[in-house]
C-alpha cells in the first residue's frame, strides 16, 4: 500500500482501505494523523517514518505555524478525532511538539487538552488499557534528534569534523539551545554562514539518520511510542 503525505487540510474521514486478498482474514493497515509544530518536523518525519513503521502504514502530517497555533487548533481537531475514532479502529493520532523550556509543564498541558475531550493517551491509559493518542515532546527542539546522530550530520555535511562536536553532551536533549548548537556546528564546517535553514537541515540530515544509534532520549521515547501503537 502506498504511503500518503499531506501538508494541510482537515482530518481524514476514513482510513485507507486494505486491498482485497484471497485470504480468510485480510490484514488491516494503520493510519496515523500527526499534528506538528512546524514544517521542518514534517520534512523530517516523512523521511524517518518509513524506517520506524510497518510498510503498510499510512500517515498525514499537519504542520502548524508554531506552538501557539498548534495549541489553538488542537481542541477542535481532537473533537473531530473523538468522533472518528470509534468508527475507525486503525486510526491513531500523534501530537509532536518542542518542549523548549519546562518539559513536564508542557507535557501536562498537552495531556490536559486531550483529556478535556475525553480521549486516552499512552501516558494517561492504565496498563493494558487501549489508547489511540500519543503526546510526545522533542526535548528541547527537533534539532536535538539531529544532534543525536553525529554520523548523520557528517554524512550530510562532509566538512563537519568530530572536533566540531567538542564539549557537547552525549544526550542532546540536555542542550538548552539545540538549533543554535546545530547551526554553530554547521558554521564551523563552513556551512550556512549567512543564516539558519531549519527545513533544509531536515531535508539533508534526516535521510542519514539511523534510529538505532540515535542518542537523543526523546527520539528513542518517540520510537518506542510508535512501536506500542
Amino acid at each position: 500500500m502506498a504511503r500518503r503525505w499531506a501538508t494541510s487540510g482537515p482530518a481524514i474521514s476514513s482510513a485507507s482501505a486494505t486491498p482485497w486478498l484471497p485470504a480468510p482474514q485480510p490484514r488491516s493497515s494503520m493510519h496515523l494523523e500527526i499534528l506538528l509544530e512546524e514544517p521542518s518536523a514534517e520534512v523530517a518525519l516523512n523521511i524517518l517514518l518509513p524506517k520506524l513503521l510497518p510498510p503498510d502504514t499510512t500517515w498525514n502530517c499537519y504542520p502548524h505555524r508554531g506552538k501557539t497555533d498548534l495549541f489553538q487548533r488542537l481542541p477542535g481537531r481532537l473533537k473531530t478525532y473523538a468522533r472518528q475514532l470509534p468508527h475507525q479502529p486503525d486510526l491513531r493520532v500523534i501530537i509532536l511538539m518542542d518542549a523548549d523550556t519546562d518539559c513536564r509543564r508542557r507535557k501536562a498541558e498537552l495531556e490536559q487538552v486531550v483529556a478535556n475531550v475525553g480521549l486516552l493517551t499512552k501516558t494517561s491509559a492504565a496498563p493494558h488499557e487501549p489508547f489511540r493518542i500519543i503526546t510526545r515532546l522533542a526535548i528541547q527542539e527537533l534539532e536535538a534528534w539531529f544532534l543525536g546522530d553525529r554520523e548523520a550530520i557528517q554524512a550530510a555535511y562532509p566538512r563537519v569534523r568530530p572536533q566540531h562536536f567538542s564539549g557537547l553532551p552525549q544526550n542532546p536533549d540536555t542542550i538548552a539551545d539545540t538549533w543554535e548548537t546545530l547551526w554553530r556546528v554547521l558554521r564551523e564546517g563552513k556551512y550556512y554562514l549567512a543564516g539558519k535553514a531549519k527545513v533544509e537541515w531536515a531535508e539533508t540530515i534526516a535521510p542519514h539518520l539511523d534510529p538505532a544509534r540515535n542518542t537523543s532520549a526523546s527520539f528513542q521515547y518517540f520510537r518506542q511510542g510508535l512501536a506500542r501503537l
